[in-house]
């Protein structure tokens, strides 16, 4: 996603408060490059940062994210097809589909004493449901459960509420409703990015 592709549908983000981030409120009239122009950033980054596949398409009232440090973006690495990519330190989960951002979503990976693993995989088996055990825990019915590598993988979360921060052995953690809408978007064979 190095260059904007002026074809491909717009998508909407409210982006995501955390350390420094700041917004910017699209005034009536504005556009994006004028809007760079007045903040003294490049206007590819901006928006990059903020998942506008249309440059020139932004409207009143509009938040946009401005970095006042670097931060992760999440891009995928295949030009066609669906992939999903996780990052870490966001906490969150991006989907693809031929470049374009289709959905993300918030999400609890793993603790520091299990650690989500980084790198790039595939899933590789899709259960409507399925009993997970370890060390101190075993829960019965985890639903839409895709494994991407080993006993890693993304499921839905009935046990609690607290995305955004990490709080799993490892595998990604969803609300019920987004690990199903994932579950039945991607196939096996599906490409999982996983970035700290």
């Amino acid at each position: 996603m190095s260059a904007v592709s002026p074809t491909a549908t717009p998508v909407i983000l409210t982006p995501t408060p955390r350390p420094g981030i700041s917004f910017y409120t699209v005034l009536k009239g504005e556009t994006l490059s004028g809007i760079a122009a007045k903040l003294g950033i490049d206007m590819a980054g901006l928006a990059k940062a903020n998942y506008l596949t249309d440059p020139y398409w932004v409207y009143d009232g509009q938040q946009l994210l401005v970095a006042t440090e670097p931060i992760t973006v999440a891009e995928p690495t295949f030009k066609s097809g669906k992939q999903i990519v996780v990052i870490l330190s966001q906490q969150k989960v991006y989907t693809f589909e031929n470049w374009v951002l289709i959905k993300d979503f918030l999400v609890s990976t793993g603790v520091t004493a299990f650690p989500t693993v980084v790198g790039e995989y595939a899933i590789y088996i899709k259960l409507d449901s399925t009993r997970m055990t370890g060390p101190g825990y075993d829960l019965s019915n985890v639903p839409w459960t895709m494994y991407f590598y080993q006993g890693y993988g993304f499921h839905g979360t009935y046990w609690h509420n607290n995305f955004g921060t990490p709080m799993s052995h490892g595998c990604v953690n969803m609300r019920t409703e987004d690990a199903d809408w994932l579950y039945h978007w991607a196939e096996v064979g599906t490409p999982v990015l996983i970035l700290p």
